[in-house]
């Protein structure tokens, strides 16, 4: 943190400033930033550039189906799995078929800290009740064609109305280099918020062909398109004097982003009752452009680009019919996060230093163990278990950027469940529910060093899915 003395050669009067308006105390509030940058833009970096967020970027979760069972990479029986196993579009049965779905979610994301003052504690308000897909495929002898329409990654809203950790760290930074710049007496902010959304739409065509009755390839092209927005701010206020107007600040950004990558799949039917599905994502370059739509603060240019590539993918996937009724299936995802460019993040502690984003974040991977059962003709009811590991390389490091704190995307176990319902031969609903289950951990502070500052954090999220699929 920049020592205060490094602002008191300012030339100022106090009394002007105090009678001045608020539009002439933002334009002083940018001059002041542009001093205060060398040491202060770190952390200012830290709250508002949203591309940046740390968290795992790929969804395994794209369809009713996965929220259900858990594992649909060797899967053959629903247009969903043109996300999954394309080679397995090849399989899929005659004649064309379109599946519709949505995923809610609820999340709740929280951390706390204490820094001797008594315990800050900040949770995620609301919910994401809108991560639709839409699949369409035809299949006739041995070949396929498709297309699809999906929420890759993100799909979250980060919404923290009372702000957070990162929000109280700029504030805290700024009101005492700022009183010690202009002799005022700002003592606190208030009416701080946070919000930022994430979207990744997922854009695909692609085709299959089987070989044989044991053997099929299946390939998807996909155009991806991120789009990223960061609402935030405080109000700087109790003047002890009471001749210091309170003052607004906000920022606004908008970051968008486009890369095209290939999905590449072989499915293999060893014997009668056994299948095995491979898959391969390619990385997708993302170059962000930021369009600012309001900028109180002075930190931000129009045009702006940053990197955020979307990781590559290796995944395989087992589907065994054990039984006439009962059906065992397994996936496994690794996420290739660390060869992925996420820029760098910066970090004082004590001194300063960069690294890259990514590396401190390290690879990824899920586990999944599913059991889906034929209670009746029409009705199939499903239970499956998924391990999702995020191998943080520096934990500490990992949570200096925005988004880590805002979405908690540590280790957890999800248990799915739910069912899958024949309304006709033409017709079949699916149901599914999902609960990923986190432990609460501890990382400290880096930007809060030579403080010795712990932050707890959990998280708990619940997603219900419906969809409907049709064959016509």
């Amino acid at each position: 943190m920049a020592s205060v003395d490094n602002f008191r050669t300012i030339p100022v009067n106090s009394l002007h400033f105090f009678e001045t308006s608020p539009e002439r105390i933002r334009n002083r509030i940018k001059q002041i930033i542009q001093i205060m940058r060398k040491h202060l833009l770190f952390l200012f970096a830290v709250l508002f550039a949203f591309p940046a967020v740390a968290q795992i970027d790929n969804l395994a979760n794209l369809s009713p189906e996965w929220s259900r069972l858990g594992s649909r990479n060797a899967a053959t029986d629903a247009p969903d799995i043109m996300m999954y196993n394309p080679a397995g579009m090849a399989f899929t049965e005659p004649g064309l078929k379109i599946g519709i779905g949505n995923q809610s979610y609820f999340r709740k994301p929280s951390h706390e800290y204490d820094l001797g003052l008594g315990a800050m504690r900040y949770e995620q308000d609301g919910n994401d009740l809108f991560v639709p897909n839409l699949n369409i495929g035809y299949t006739r002898d041995r070949w396929s064609v498709f297309g699809s329409a999906y929420i890759a990654g993100g799909g979250a809203t980060a919404n923290f109305p009372a702000g957070s950790i990162n929000t109280d760290l700029i504030i805290g930074g700024l009101i005492p280099a700022f009183n010690a710049g202009y002799m005022t007496d700002y003592t606190s902010g208030k009416d701080v918020y946070l919000e930022g959304t994430s979207y990744y739409l997922a854009l695909g065509i692609g085709g299959a062909y089987a070989v044989n009755e044991k053997v099929a390839f299946g390939l998807m092209v996909r155009n991806l398109m991120a789009r990223n927005k960061t609402m935030a701010g405080f109000t700087l206020t109790g003047s002890v004097s009471g001749l210091a107007p309170d003052v607004p600040l906000g920022i606004e950004t908008k970051d968008n982003a486009n890369g095209v990558g290939v999905m590449a799949g072989v499915h293999l039917k060893p014997t009668d009752k056994l299948e095995v599905a491979f898959r391969y994502e390619s990385k997708v370059n993302l170059e962000f452009e930021t369009t600012v739509e309001q900028d109180d603060l002075g930190m931000f240019t129009d045009g702006d680009k940053s990197r955020r590539d979307f990781p590559a993918v290796a995944a395989v996937g087992f589907a065994y019919q054990a039984t006439e009724k009962l059906k065992v299936m397994s996936d496994w995802n690794y996420y290739f996060q660390k060869n992925a460019d996420w820029g760098m993040v910066e970090i004082e502690d004590p001194a300063y230093f960069e690294t890259e984003l990514s590396v401190v974040a390290g690879d990824a991977y899920t586990f999944s163990l599913s059991f889906e059962y034929k209670a009746t003709e029409k009705l199939a009811v499903s239970l499956g278990g998924v391990y999702s590991k995020n191998d943080i390389q520096d934990r500490d490091a990992y949570y200096t950027s925005l988004g880590a704190f805002e979405t908690v995307m540590e280790s957890n176990l999800s248990i799915c469940g739910g069912f899958a319902y024949d309304v006709s031969d033409k017709v079949q609903v699916n149901l599914g529910i999902f609960q990923a289950i986190y432990s609460e951990e501890s990382v400290k502070a880096l930007y809060y060093s030579p403080l010795d500052v712990d932050v707890k954090i959990n998280n708990r999220v619940t997603s219900v899915g419906l969809g409907v699929n049709f064959k016509i």
